[in-house]
């Protein structure tokens, strides 16, 4: 059998976490992984990054939010992008990832994600998947392949959901199913069944676990796609519903898509990116995220802006907590997976695109806590994370050296 196991029905393909009892698990060596996630508004540093360099003591509150790994957390601060040059507004944030921005050119140079995705990226079906928790403006472009031209960044559940999944739409029997506000599993039920049989014990555990992650998913979709135009009604009543307003709720959706691509190996490399938000509404907080962001040191700014930049990070911490209960293979998601969380500005406030901050999550992480590299070029890290998924070069962007990331 091929090692992607597919179930299909009804013009529908699903495919499947790789199962030992198909003898689909048999790598000495379990395959590499990156999760990306950049914060476009970044966040507030000094809530984010501890006082002092070594192991997390007190962590501040934004960073507490991700305490639940901090043995797997290396946090790095001070970062620089020398060849950034300032631009008006937000512009610059395009170089984030490639450590380059040229306010005369059009093209940036290559991004660490598609860098990567060129090394561990030619056994899957899709060689990167790169995710947007809302609308691709003009300056939100951060993944730029070899050639220096941008990567699709993709803003909508359903695509993603769809495009994963195979579901073409326009299947007579699919918009059937969909109108009838079925799952597209109930099309797969029969030949999931039927597969089971011949399944192990903690196949079919996985099988159940995956179909019911899958279904999960495909239904907050669902509901993100059903309130996507629609006003709540004035009430005095709070009911819970998915907006397309909701930061909250839009980076928790494409979380999920994340790890479901990476659980059933649909791609080794995925990109999220947070980017520029105006108005928003959460249950306990409305108003203008990028205003927020521009808070002037007013206090009353900063406690909803931290507000909305923990409910962000706890987000990723149930992320991460998901990628560690999620098997693939002979370990789980998580220790396949390198994950880097960094912001396009040090603070949006400022307008500044030095003094970055960087999270490197690694269930090989030898050494944990804080590290303050005061105007070394994040190229450096970069070229670091190269040279762990196998690159042999030397030179990332503008790197000086490689920045040792697990030691």
């Amino acid at each position: 059998m091929k090692r992607r196991t597919v179930l299909s029905g009804a013009g529908v393909a699903l495919l499947l976490p790789r199962m030992e009892s198909l003898g689909q698990v048999s790598e000495t060596h379990p395959p590499r992984r990156l999760l990306t996630i950049v914060n476009h508004l970044s966040f507030y540093q000094p809530e984010l990054i501890p006082e002092s360099d070594g192991a997390f003591g007190n962590a501040p509150s934004l960073l507490d939010a991700l305490s639940d790994h901090f043995e797997h957390l290396k946090v790095f601060s001070g970062l620089a992008n020398p060849a950034v040059q300032n631009g008006f507004g937000h512009t610059p944030c395009v170089g984030i990832l490639s450590g380059y921005f040229n306010k005369l050119e059009r093209r940036n140079r290559l991004s660490i994600d598609q860098a990567i995705a060129d090394l561990i990226g030619g056994d899957t079906r899709f060689k990167s998947l790169v995710f947007q928790a809302g609308e691709n403006l003009n300056f939100s472009q951060i993944s730029w392949d070899r050639h220096g031209l941008p990567v699709k960044q993709i803003d909508s559940p359903r695509r993603i959901f769809n495009l994963l999944f195979q579901v073409d739409e326009k299947h007579a029997t699919q918009k059937q199913v969909l109108a009838e506000d079925r799952s597209i599993l109930d099309a797969l039920f029969q030949q999931a069944r039927s597969m089971k049989k011949r399944l192990n014990a903690t196949d079919r555990a996985k099988l159940d676990e995956y179909l019911t992650s899958v279904r999960e998913v495909e239904q907050t979709v669902k509901r993100r796609e059903y309130w996507a135009d629609r006003d709540r009604p004035q009430v005095d009543y709070e009911l819970a519903d998915f907006d397309r307003r909701s930061v909250d709720d839009y980076v928790a959706t494409l979380l999920d898509l994340a790890v479901l691509a990476l659980e059933t190996d649909s791609t080794r490399a995925v990109t999220v990116q947070i980017p520029f938000w105006e108005g928003f509404r959460e249950s306990e907080l409305s108003g203008n995220y990028h205003d927020l962001s521009h808070h002037g040191q007013k206090p009353e700014k900063i406690k909803k802006l931290l507000m909305m930049e923990h409910a962000i990070l706890t987000r990723i911490c149930d992320a991460l907590g998901t990628m560690k209960r999620r098997s693939a293979g002979h370990s789980s998601v998580f220790d396949q997976t390198t994950v880097l969380l960094t912001a396009s500005m040090g603070s949006a406030n400022a307008h500044n695109f030095d003094d970055l901050p960087a999270l490197v999550f690694d269930g090989r992480m030898k050494k944990t806590g804080h590290w303050q590299k005061r105007d070394m070029p994040m190229s450096n890290l970069y070229l670091g994370l190269l040279q762990m998924f196998g690159a042999e070069q030397d030179r990332f962007g503008e790197s000086t050296s490689a920045l040792e990331v697990l030691a």
